[in-house]
């Protein structure tokens, strides 16, 4: 008759626990299943936070009126947080938006702009008036000027 070997772990020098080898390899492999279960949900979670960037777009209006609306649209107010001038993105800290085909409230997001002639002179931090219509599904830049 064989004998299983036996392995004494003691936790803070007050406990200790007998376990054959072969519970403790178990118990080890169950704390590290766990583990990498854990790290594996947090990344899907950073992953699906990324893709959203933590927007709920579930109040902005984004008809499918005309991009170039004929009558006159109101300039809202922003700060630069980022120029990606070779994608033709801004990122713009916003007060409430509200134009002919998007309706928003205050944020940080990015943008598309229309021409990337218009990321031609702005830099981080600088104060804006903008205009965001609603092309083809998604809010983008048309106006764009620097306040002084």
């Amino acid at each position: 008759m064989a004998f299983a070997s036996r392995t004494q772990i003691t936790f803070s020098n007050t406990k200790q626990i007998n376990l054959t080898t072969k519970e403790y390899q178990m118990k080890k492999t169950l704390l590290n299943l766990v583990a990498v279960c854990g790290f594996s949900l947090m990344a899907v979670n950073v992953y699906a936070d990324q893709r959203t960037m933590g927007m709920d777009m579930a109040g902005m209006k984004m008809d499918s009126m005309p991009a170039n609306p004929t009558s006159a649209t109101a300039l809202s107010d922003g700060v630069v947080k980022a120029v990606d001038k070779e994608n033709g993105n801004i990122t713009l800290k916003h007060g409430r938006i509200k134009s002919a085909t998007v309706e928003m409230g205050p944020m940080t997001m990015p943008f598309v702009v229309k021409d990337k002639a218009l990321l031609s002179n702005v830099k981080v931090g600088d104060k804006v008036k903008f205009t965001v219509e609603n092309i083809n599904g998604e809010a983008t830049v048309t106006i764009l000027f620097i306040q002084k």
